[in-house]
């Protein structure tokens, strides 16, 4: 960074805007008393920028720790005016890199409330306030000519380099909004504070803080007592309410109240992850060379899919499609999943192919338990880490972490005394053992040259043979060839029936699949099986002339030891040969008594293959084979020894060696996006492919952060559902930006367009088409329901598997509605709170739903194996649990299962009951105008989906697409589902079964 340190001779006075008063929760001395703090030890960077209201006119721009100030001078150049205030953002600290001057102020900064209060006269005569501007503004011309020289121009094209400003605004973003939402969230109050087993052990506070209610909290998360933030610490891990905080200092329990509040503070690092992942695609350094033409531009390399790869499960349809384009995709595919078409399945089969193919996949997606659901697909047989948080994993996931399974190497080693048992002993008897296998290659060593000197007297028993009868040794020798010969025809013709059968059924399934080539595919399938019985044909011929051709030739060596027999040199030689092969024999039999003796030993410490020749083998090279096996087994055994032996000495000073080889071996890293970047474990390692699931969730930076370290990717998602923003959050937060002048409004709708769409479905319409596919066949919803979220919200593409609701004992059809339109306004009317919401928004109850519901719930909670209520607003949510509590009695798992739509998203349930909770005559729905809300709703239901609603309401509403849908649902639930009165309903449930 090129800077300048400045000191000012006299104070600086700052007339806040009631804009900045705002900003800053009214509180901006604050931030004024932050500048003189930083500003009296001379490290107070600023700037002078344009104004960009006058161009003419500069401005003071000045970084606190996390604060960016405008500074505007006034027109007589005594004081400043403060203007906007935001968060410090990666381009705040691009502009700092550039030039900086460092500002001292012994006189300090001082905070008046208008600029009519600033001292005039005798009496600060002495003390003449200024902006001094000009010392500034020479300061900074200075500086600006010195500033480092610009780096060379970038090699990326325009529209690349526009592509990466666009990613880096984005985080900025994303960033802002986070930040703002979490500065308006409310605490999380705590009823009480405990110490921990770690706290005895750690130099730092270590306490565990029982929430009075649900909050919001991970781990990693930075949080602060409210009123003291000097107490700040991050969470180590939250079980419920109960929220473990390790403090960044000691902290004395008795300094803690013993009921109060936590507060979570923004934190950075995910955006800076976010931005090294961008940075890294700009340099060109990307494991994928063409990542960023992918992204941008669409471009991806031709390729065939698998014709040959077949799923250990089973899959259907397009599911094969995308397994078998998976596995050969060269750089990028895009998989669209609607609710309920077994992407999870589909992942863990394209998961368990490449790993049979030795290629290291990285499966990671935004959500802790996302990354899960695919980890618990997976056999045990594949190599699997799980690298993150261990509080946000389920319990079968955390048993796959690293330090899982270093303390189960570690139990192993430290446990496992019989095998060092058994080694010592082995040990003991080496050199025994050593002297059998010497023994076992001399036996086979005379057994090899008794059998080389049987086959000499053998040649010269052919010879006298021959003299005495040459016919029938001419005639062994044709009969001995046209046997070697139809041998080989049938060998032939094994080989073309393997090959033939092994490529069958990727015929056959391609075959099955539509499209302009089918007819092509089904007339090779059709060859293909007219080759195979053609050939089972001849290879039935040829086995039987060869049955034949044996037969002459055992006939003719028969007629050969008759003439043998009786001549006296040919008897010599005969039981010379019989003698040779007696001695072969025994020699053969102490090789196998000396290898018996060798695998009784060497069995209970490693697994043994057959000793001795195969049925077709050459008997001398398989007994090779066997004697370098056991020697080689022998030294193995006797390292094998010394290294348990060493580990047990040092398995305590190892552990950080085994970490990083656990995950350099695994056959899969399962973890977040953002994971992925953030453990040192995975610092350096290259995949060969990413999976990242729900990627229709997930924002561009936060893709590019796995995707940067794989050769390949494979995106699979769903952007019908929930978006990474949703628009509300988008809208408030452009408002602030426009309102402060920070961004011009096309700039901030621009970015606001990004910010509401995920990479997946930005890129998914422009790929080509080898590179996406929809999987189509769902099985999770009846009938009834999936074919109107088919023709609602995918253009009646799905198609249905599914054995059917029924059995309901309340509802005709597994798509029901309880109409509360039939109660007066009063009594079905919605009830507004304040600041419930994310963003301090108003929130909404409705008593009205919030019994029925719990009716419905009390009722049905018996016949399915599992449920969920899932409604709009948190507050609606939290009388509903109060009431289900009361119903059921039991409050924990009635808290498990209901909630607001963004907690559902990716989980099923038999029944689900969802409420709109509005209710009014104006129209009003707000934020259920998002119909990706209700689509995430409706589609989590396997049984059965009630809807409780103001259908009157809803069909009025104000958002034109979201009263058509209402509409819609309202015609189809008529014809084809279960539409019931409210009244009706409820004197149902009343009546009993």
């Amino acid at each position: 960074m090129t800077s300048q340190p400045i000191t000012l001779p006299g104070p600086l006075a700052v007339i806040p805007a009631q804009r900045a008063v705002e900003q800053l929760d009214g509180r901006p001395d604050l931030l004024i008393g932050e500048f003189a703090e930083l500003s009296g030890r001379g490290a107070l960077p600023a700037r002078i920028e344009p104004d960009r209201r006058d161009p003419a006119r500069g401005k003071l721009v000045v970084y606190a720790r996390r604060h960016v100030a405008s500074l505007y001078p006034t027109k007589m150049m005594d004081g400043y005016r403060l203007g906007h205030v935001g968060r410090r953002t990666f381009r705040d600290e691009d502009r700092l890199t550039t030039a900086a001057m460092l500002l001292h102020c012994p006189a300090g900064w001082h905070a008046f409330h208008d600029l009519r209060d600033l001292p005039r006269g005798d009496r600060y005569s002495q003390r003449r306030w200024s902006t001094q501007w000009v010392e500034l503004s020479q300061a900074w011309a200075a500086l600006s000519a010195l500033a480092e020289p610009q780096p060379p121009e970038s090699t990326v094209a325009p529209h690349h380099q526009r592509y990466l400003d666009l990613v880096g605004r984005i985080i900025d973003a994303s960033r802002d909004i986070e930040v703002a939402k979490q500065e308006s969230a409310p605490p999380l109050p705590y009823a009480r504070r405990e110490a921990t087993r770690e706290q005895r052990f750690s130099g730092r506070g270590v306490y565990a803080f029982h929430l009075a209610r649900p909050g919001e909290v991970a781990a990693s998360a930075l949080v602060h007592i409210a009123d003291q933030p000097e107490l700040r610490g991050r969470v180590e891990r939250v079980n419920g309410r109960e929220v473990v905080v390790r403090f960044d200092q000691a902290v004395d329990f008795n300094r803690i109240p013993p009921q109060g509040e936590l507060r979570v503070l923004p934190s950075d690092r995910i955006y800076r992850i976010q931005q090294a992942a961008a940075d890294t695609l700009a340099r060109g350094e990307a494991a994928n060379p063409a990542l960023l033409a992918n992204l941008v531009d669409g471009v991806v390399l031709p390729y065939q899919p698998d014709p040959v790869a077949r799923p250990r499960g089973p899959l259907k349809g397009n599911q094969i499609a995308a397994f078998s384009r998976a596995l050969a995709v060269p750089d990028l595919l895009l998989v669209l999943g609607p609710p309920g078409t077994g992407k999870t399945t589909t992942i863990t089969e394209i998961v368990l192919a490449c790993v049979e193919r030795g290629q290291k996949v990285l499966v990671s997606s935004h959500t802790n338990r996302a990354v899960d659901n695919v980890l618990e697909n997976l056999p045990s047989d594949v190599g699997v880490v799980r690298v993150g948080s261990e509080s946000s994993m389920t319990s079968a996931a955390r048993a796959r972490t690293v330090d899982s399974q270093i303390e189960g190497v570690r139990r192993d080693i430290l446990a496992d005394t019989a095998l060092l048992d058994r080694l010592a002993a082995f040990e003991g008897d080496r050199p025994t053992l050593e002297r059998w296998l010497d023994y076992l290659a001399d036996r086979r060593s005379t057994a090899a040259e008794a059998q080389a000197q049987a086959r000499v007297v053998g040649e010269s028993l052919d010879l006298a043979v021959e003299a005495l009868s040459p016919e029938l040794v001419t005639a062994r020798r044709h009969a001995d060839d046209d046997h070697g010969r139809r041998q080989a025809t049938c060998v032939r013709l094994d080989e073309s029936l393997a090959a033939a059968y092994a490529e069958l059924p990727a015929r056959e399934a391609a075959a099955d699949t539509a499209g302009a080539l089918q007819w092509w595919r089904r007339w090779r399938l059709t060859r293909l099986r007219r080759r195979f019985e053609t050939t089972l044909a001849r290879r039935a011929a040829a086995q039987a002339e060869l049955a034949r051709a044996a037969a002459t030739v055992d006939d003719l060596r028969a007629q050969a030891a008759a003439v043998a027999a009786n001549d006296p040199h040919c008897q010599g030689l005969i039981a010379e040969r019989d003698r040779l092969a007696t001695a072969a024999a025994e020699a053969m039999g102490a090789v196998v008594q000396a290898a018996q003796v060798i695998t009784s030993a060497l069995r209970p410490l490693l697994p043994v293959p057959d000793s001795g020749p195969g049925p077709d083998g050459d008997a001398m090279a398989d007994w090779d084979r066997f004697h370098t096996w056991a020697t080689m087994a022998v030294e193995t055994l006797r390292s094998r020894g010394a290294l348990l032996t060493e580990w047990r000495s040092r398995i305590g000073d190892a552990e950080s060696e085994l970490r990083h080889e656990l995950v350099r071996y695994a056959d899969v890293v399962a973890a977040t996006c953002v994971g992925t970047a953030s453990s040192q474990l995975l610092t350096d390692i290259v995949f060969d492919l990413a999976i990242i699931d729900e990627a229709g969730q997930i924002s561009t930076p936060n893709l590019l952060v796995p995707m940067v370290r794989a050769r390949r990717s494979v995106l699979v998602g769903d952007h019908y559902q929930l978006p990474p923003f949703l628009d509300d959050d988008v809208r408030h937060w452009s408002e602030q930006l426009v309102k402060g002048n920070e961004l011009p409004p096309a700039e901030a709708q621009e970015i606001g367009e990004l910010l509401r769409a995920s990479g997946f479905e930005h890129l998914f319409p422009r790929i080509g088409e080898d590179h996406r596919i929809e999987l189509t066949l769902q099985r999770r919803m009846p009938e009834e329901l999936a074919r109107f979220v088919s023709r609602a919200f995918y253009q009646g593409r799905l198609r249905t598997e599914h054995p059917g609701g029924g059995g309901d004992p309340v509802f005709r059809s597994p798509f029901a509605m309880v109409d509360t339109s039939d109660r007066p306004e009063a009594e079905r009317a919605e009830r507004p709170l304040h600041a419930t919401e994310p963003w301090q928004q108003r929130g909404y109850v409705n008593e009205l739903e919030v019994e029925l519901i719990a009716a419905v719930v009390a009722r049905l909670a018996g016949t399915y194996r599992d449920w969920a209520v899932i409604v709009p607003y948190r507050a609606q949510a939290r009388r509903i649990e109060a009431a289900l509590g009361r119903e059921l009695g039991d409050p924990a798992r009635v808290a498990e299962n209901v909630g607001t739509v963004d907690s559902f998203q990716g989980g099923e349930r038999e029944l689900i009951v969802y409420g709109f909770t509005r209710s009014n005559g104006r129209g009003a729905v707000g934020f259920l105008k998002e119909l990706r809300r209700l689509n995430v709703a409706i589609t989590r239901a396997k049984r059965q989906l009630v809807l409780v609603g103001d259908t009157a309401t809803l069909r009025s509403a104000g958002d034109e697409a979201f009263a058509e849908m209402a509409r819609g649902l309202t015609d189809y639930l008529r014809s084809d589902g279960d539409l019931r009165a409210s009244i009706d309903l409820e004197r149902q449930l009343r009546s009993g079964p």
